[in-house]
């Protein structure tokens, strides 16, 4: 079982990380089980499947928007939502006893799971916050809890102006363990696609372009500098709360947008995609962008977690 989670609230990319390794797994001919909360669904059941590895089961609505793109992407995984994790992993081994199982957001249950391999992504363009834990920061517990861990990823590590603070922390989490491998990993654009028809967009596609962005996510500063770094003239960047659900009033409030200040396009999320009500999108410039990650050392991450 490898758990992946964090220590901070949102915003390191974990739903990427676990599509990453997620893939690899399934390529290499093994079985898979993939647990995710459902954070922010609508629930007909506590525990419910998304994908029995062959389609999807559960609208996004119902699925949750990280679970639904996580089944939607990773074709041959079974996935879970349950709001009990425990529960669900149970549930996954009664139904598809897999090779391998994946839990989305499982450090913080580390105590009640046997034996899991923890990951526990670190995000590099705001490590701890203020140091105070949640409210008064973003820490979910203390940054010392990563000396628990088997083993750090350090995320954006690309968006971070002096590589030297990327290293810093490296040594910082080292030195909580000795035993602990940290690894470093960078969001990787892919590509944009049309939220209307699925059209695909090479990454030059917002190179000068006026645009507007909208995102509803933990940590939208790495979104916002990743769209900068392409070229693109950031006109404005509307945020959300983490997981918002998105209403016909603001919907078309980002259309009146488009219509009235001469931007070229609309962009946003793969994750806030998910939540869009597509009925209510009326302009074709609506984009969002499909970010992957790219994890430096990848084949000795692969051995560490014993998928190949």
């Amino acid at each position: 079982m490898i758990s992946v989670g964090n220590i901070t609230v949102g915003g390191t990319g974990k739903t990427p990380f676990v599509e990453e390794i997620g893939k690899k797994i399934v390529k290499s001919g093994k079985s898979l089980l993939i647990v995710e909360k459902g954070y922010k669904r609508k629930k007909n059941k506590s525990t419910e499947l998304v994908s029995d590895g062959e389609k999807l089961l559960l609208k996004p609505l119902y699925a949750g928007d990280e679970a639904y793109m996580i089944a939607r992407n990773i074709q041959g995984a079974k996935v879970i939502v349950s709001s009990n994790k425990i529960k669900g992993i149970d549930s996954g081994i009664s139904a598809f006893n897999p090779d391998f199982i994946l839990l989305d957001d499982g450090f913080q249950k580390r105590h009640l799971i046997e034996k899991p391999h923890n990951v526990v992504l670190v995000n590099a363009l705001n490590p701890a916050g203020n140091g105070n834990l949640f409210p008064a920061g973003i820490l979910r517990e203390p940054f010392s809890a990563l000396k628990y861990a088997d083993t750090a990823v350090i995320t954006n590590t690309n968006l971070v102006n002096d590589y030297n603070k990327v290293l810093k922390l490296a040594d910082k989490i080292q030195s909580l363990n000795k035993n602990i491998k940290v690894f470093e990993a960078e969001h990787s654009p892919k590509f944009f696609y049309n939220v209307i028809n699925g059209e695909k967009e090479g990454l030059n596609f917002v190179t000068g372009k006026k645009i507007i962005l909208f995102s509803s996510l933990g940590n939208p500063e790495g979104f916002e500098k990743t769209m900068s770094a392409m070229g693109a003239d950031v006109m404005l960047s509307i945020r959300f709360r983490d997981h918002h659900r998105f209403t016909k009033k603001e919907i078309k409030g980002f259309m009146g947008l488009l219509e009235r200040t001469g931007t070229q396009y609309l962009i946003t999320t793969e994750k806030d995609e998910v939540r869009l009500n597509k009925k209510f999108v009326t302009d074709k410039r609506v984009f969002a962008l499909k970010i992957g990650m790219l994890i430096k050392n990848s084949k000795e991450l692969e051995k560490r977690l014993k998928i190949s």
